[in-house]
C-alpha cells in the first residue's frame, strides 16, 4: 500500500521539474548507487524497509510505465528524460530487494521467486542501454527493440507482486497495474483505428 504514495509523489516529479533530471540526473544517478549500496549492507535496518520491500524501485518503474501508456498527443509523452532518469534510478533501487531476495532463495530460506528473478535479470541490459552515452552507440532499431523487452520486464514483475504479497497490497497492485494495462490497451487500439 506504501506504494501509492510514492507513484503519486514520483509521478508529480516527473511532470512538474523536470529541470530536476535535465540539469542534476549525474548526481541523482550517484546518490541513488549510494542510497542502493548503502540498503545492500544494511538492509535490516528499519530505515531501508523502502528498498528491501521494493518499494521505490517499483513505485520509480510504474511511473515509466505510466508515462510510456499515455497517449502520445499528451504533452507528458514527448521525448521525456525523465522516463530515462526514473528507469535508471528505479534499476538502482530494486537492486538491494532482489539480490536480498535471491540470497534468501539461495539459501532455501525463501521459495524462488522465479518471476522476480527473470523481470529483474530482463532489466539489466534495459539498465545499461538506458544510459545517453550508451545509446549514441548503438543502432536506433536495435535499441528499440532491446527496450521491448520491459513489457515482458513488467508482466513478469506484475505476477511476482500478485504471487508474493497478500490482503491489500494484493488488491492495490490489481490496481496499479490493472490502470496501465487499461491505458496500455486503450492507446494501442487506437493505433490500429487510425
Amino acid at each position: 500500500m506504501i506504494t501509492i504514495p510514492f507513484v503519486g509523489l514520483l509521478f508529480f516529479l516527473a511532470m512538474k521539474a523536470k529541470f530536476l533530471f535535465q540539469k542534476y540526473s549525474i548526481v541523482l544517478y550517484i546518490v541513488f548507487f549510494l542510497l542502493s549500496v548503502a540498503g545492500f549492507y544494511w538492509i535490516e535496518l528499519p530505515v531501508f524497509t523502502f528498498m528491501k520491500q521494493g518499494y521505490l524501485g517499483l513505485a520509480l518503474f510504474y511511473v515509466v510505465m505510466l508515462v510510456g501508456a499515455l497517449p502520445r498527443k499528451q504533452p507528458t509523452n514527448q521525448p521525456n528524460p525523465v522516463r530515462r532518469d526514473y528507469s535508471i534510478l528505479g534499476f538502482l533501487a530494486i537492486t538491494p530487494h532482489a539480490i536480498y531476495y535471491l540470497q534468501k532463495a539461495m539459501t532455501g530460506e525463501i521459495s524462488q521467486p522465479i518471476f522476480g528473478i527473470i523481470a529483474y535479470l530482463i532489466m539489466i541490459p534495459l539498465f545499461v542501454i538506458s544510459f545517453r552515452w550508451i545509446r549514441r552507440l548503438m543502432n536506433e532499431t536495435v535499441w528499440k527493440k532491446i527496450q521491448k523487452a520491459a513489457y515482458i520486464s513488467y508482466l513478469l514483475l506484475f505476477i511476482h507482486l500478485i504471487i508474493n504479497s497478500d490482503g491489500v497490497n494484493r488488491i492495490a497492485y490489481v490496481v496499479l497495474f490493472g490502470f496501465y494495462f487499461l491505458l496500455k490497451t486503450r492507446w494501442i487500439m487506437k493505433l490500429f483505428q487510425k
